[in-house]
């Protein structure tokens, strides 16, 4: 790889954390495929698994890769700090492995399914790993990004959501968590959840945002940035004690408050480069692009559904059909819409450089994005027509871009070794 491609000394710990998230999320396509053409309904195991496999084996181990490659770049790091860097990557990425398999194992090991908090332990032992590699190098790298930014807080929402992740598996194996009461060991079992997806997704989404749009942005020559990612981990944090405290008609109001006010000074920031006359070049912007477009969808139906909470008239014990379609196309803006656009867009900038699309680039861009908008537009309206006719587009068009991809990365890593 070229030194003139970001991040170009960690790219072999990055590819690490790349390859292995790339044929992770094979799992989750193939599963949702299958899920979304109604020919296959899944247990709950194996739901889970298509979840975790998502949001863990694809989404986050491609962040913590791509936090190799921003904290990696004009970072003081010698051969035995990229040597351990691959150890800690390869920690992580098994860890993950380990923890998404605990999930499809469900009860065929041991009925509790303690393998859960167990592998989930491991995986946590993993994420302080990174979190101190990476604050560390942050004080050894003078002129912080405001990308670096967010993926120290970014970071900071992974460890709670570890935490009540290990917490909820335990009162899953065990019917409750040693030293809390019934009630507060549901809430704090129920906080997971929102704790990844408010409180880590959106401000992981943002730092590969700023990173693909705006790379060496100095938080020190912009405040604005800089406020943009404390306010969104601001309203991450509320949302969590709101879950866990079980005041969600009290604090779920100003914590949406905090992330329109977030992704508006975002907007503001990114003006031009959403505009118009920013979306005539073809670069691997347009992913970044997409993928702020997609933050806002987000945020529109994350108000709704708000509000419906606040409201009291969705209940996610006894959800009906319309509640249940729009809570998933919620979900599937933030997974697909949002992180799927940034990560594709990472990768093609750590491949290549900032340059112009490939085929497959477009194949992924087009055929995901069309078919993510279909899939949506089902899962809202309740039309398993539209569900059934764009699942497969956006299944297809992800399945070319990771064959391709892992092709390109582990022929590279042979012609390196050869080398």
């Amino acid at each position: 790889m070229s030194d003139a491609r970001p991040g170009s000394q960690l790219w072999p710990a990055a590819r690490i954390a790349f390859a292995t998230a790339l044929l992770v999320f094979v799992v989750t396509i193939v599963i949702g495929i299958l899920n979304g053409l109604d020919v296959y309904t899944p247990d709950h195991d194996t739901l889970m698994t298509h979840v975790h496999a998502g949001t863990l084996g694809w989404i986050t181990l491609s962040v913590m890769g791509t936090a190799m490659l921003i904290f990696g770049d004009r970072a003081p790091l010698g051969a035995a700090d990229v040597a351990k860097v691959k150890r800690m990557v390869t920690l992580f990425a098994v860890a993950i492995v380990l923890y998404v398999s605990a999930f499809f194992a469900g009860n065929r090991i041991w009925d509790d399914r303690i393998q859960r908090p167990v592998f989930g332990t491991l995986l946590f032992i993993a994420v302080i790993w990174v979190a101190v590699w990476l604050f560390s190098v942050n004080s050894r790298t003078e002129g912080t990004s405001v990308a670096r930014l967010g993926v120290l807080l970014a970071w900071v929402s992974v460890i709670e959501g570890a935490v009540l992740g290990i917490l909820l598996g335990i009162y899953k194996a065990k019917g409750e968590i040693p030293g809390f009461g019934d009630e507060a060991a549901k809430r704090i079992a129920e906080g997971h959840p929102p704790a990844m997806v408010i409180g880590f997704l959106i401000l992981a989404a943002m730092a590969l945002i700023e990173w693909l749009l705006r790379r060496h942005t100095s938080w020190a020559d912009d405040r604005l940035g800089v406020s943009q990612m404390w306010i969104l981990f601001a309203a991450g944090t509320v949302a969590n004690i709101a879950f866990v405290s079980g005041l969600e008609e009290e604090l779920l109001g100003p914590a949406n408050l905090l992330m329109i006010v977030g992704v508006v000074i975002m907007v503001v920031r990114y003006r031009t480069e959403l505009s118009p006359a920013g979306w005539r070049g073809s670069g691997n912007g347009m992913f970044a692009r997409m993928s702020s477009l997609f933050l806002v969808v987000y945020l529109v139906l994350g108000t709704i559904l708000i509000a419906q909470v606040i409201s009291g008239s969705m209940d996610f014990d006894a959800l009906t059909d319309e509640q249940l379609g729009f809570l998933l196309a919620f979900d599937h803006s933030m997974f697909i819409g949002v992180m799927t656009n940034a990560l594709f867009g990472v990768l093609a900038v750590a491949r290549r450089g900032d340059g112009e699309l490939s085929m497959v680039d477009k194949i992924v861009l087009y055929g995901v994005n069309v078919g993510i908008i279909g899939f949506m537009t089902g899962l809202i309206t309740v039309s398993a027509p539209l569900k059934r006719t764009f699942t497969p587009i956006m299944g297809t068009a992800l399945l070319i871009g990771i064959a391709f991809t892992v092709w390109e990365i582990l022929n590279e890593r042979n012609e390196s070794m050869n080398a």
